[in-house]
């Protein structure tokens, strides 16, 4: 698995280099790049407005580059480095794979395209739920353009500012003894964290937090929101006129209550490249083998990758789940045999 992991990993990356090949040294992509649009912005759920002026497609899609770079950064370097948690990956235990986001990324959103991709499937055919599709436009190079704003605008609207606004107030007042005895600059901090990096900011003040105390680190007001946000999320999809019908709701209500949980678990960063793995990765492949027929190969690679990964992902949580199971069992039984 970590072999393929790091093969998914190298793929993101030359995914984010094709992207700029694909938009800005292509004549479709260049002829693109010079017209103007006038945007949707997302905030908070409901508040949905338009960028008040026009704004070159060009530089709105290297804007959004930068910022998945960004994240991808991000995620290399908390909570712990990617290259630290390979470089100890055969001296510790699998659970500590998990200690970064980058390589939890093929991991997860592997799990979830197949937990997608299944949804839909017994929706369609068991239940005669269906699913429908999106309405694209007819250029491919608009979809994409498309395809990349919508990740980094999503997030925006649906986690980052919802749930990042409620851990702002949620870490100052839960935690709010020790907030009294911090510094301006470390509230400072604390405030910044909040939204960016909330396992940071609940150890600043001595909450629960995932990394330490997994699930039971979440705090039953976390779990309204995610849910809450999981929820506005499905219903967007089918309320919007783009083609999504009601099998929609499930599987987005699915994958956002997932990304929410990342979100509190790794950062801000988190919900982003999951989003940007269902929208921009396939589509900059899919577009790229049309234009260059060898990547084709590449295409067939990372599909077979994305369902082995899947799978062995998968398995691993489950052994996960049943060892933490069977441990806390097994310590409650020598504890009463202690007592006895």
């Amino acid at each position: 698995m970590i072999a393929f992991v790091l093969v998914l990993v190298a793929s993101y990356l030359l995914a984010m280099l094709l992207g700029l090949e694909l938009f800005f040294f292509t004549l479709e992509g260049r002829a693109l790049s010079v017209r103007v649009y006038r945007l949707p912005v997302l905030l908070f759920l409901l508040f949905q407005v338009e960028t008040p002026s026009v704004l070159n497609s060009g530089h709105i899609f290297l804007f959004v580059w930068s910022v998945y770079t960004f994240c991808f950064l991000a995620a290399w370097i908390w909570r712990e480095s990617f290259h630290k948690v390979i470089g100890n990956a055969f001296s510790r235990p699998v659970s500590q794979l998990f200690n970064n986001f980058l390589f939890v990324l093929p991991i997860l959103a592997s799990i979830l395209l197949l937990a997608v991709i299944g949804i839909h499937y017994f929706q369609e055919s068991a239940l005669g739920v269906p699913t429908g599709e999106p309405a694209l436009p007819e250029n491919p190079f608009e979809t994409f353009f498309l395809l990349a704003y919508s990740p980094l605008i999503e997030e925006i609207g649906f986690r980052l500012s919802p749930i990042g606004l409620f851990l702002i107030f949620y870490v100052f007042w839960a935690g709010r003894r020790i907030v009294a005895q911090l510094s301006s600059k470390q509230l400072l901090r604390l405030f910044l964290a909040a939204p960016i990096y909330p396992e940071e900011a609940k150890r600043m003040v001595g909450l629960k937090n995932i990394g330490a105390n997994g699930f039971r680190g979440i705090s039953i007001s976390e779990w309204i929101m995610v849910f809450t946000t999981a929820l506005v999320f499905g219903l967007a999809h089918i309320l919007s006129p783009i083609g999504w019908d009601v099998g929609k709701v499930t599987s987005t209500f699915m994958v956002g209550f997932v990304w929410g949980l990342a979100y509190l678990a790794y950062g801000f960063q988190a919900p982003i490249l999951l989003h940007w793995y269902t929208n921009y990765y396939f589509y900059a492949y899919e577009l790229a083998s049309n234009l260059y027929p060898s990547t084709f190969s590449i295409e067939v690679l990372i599909s077979f990758l994305t369902i082995v990964v899947g799978i062995l992902g998968s398995l691993a949580l489950l052994t996960m789940g049943l060892s933490g199971i069977f441990g806390r069992r097994k310590v409650r039984e020598q504890s009463s045999i202690s007592l006895l």
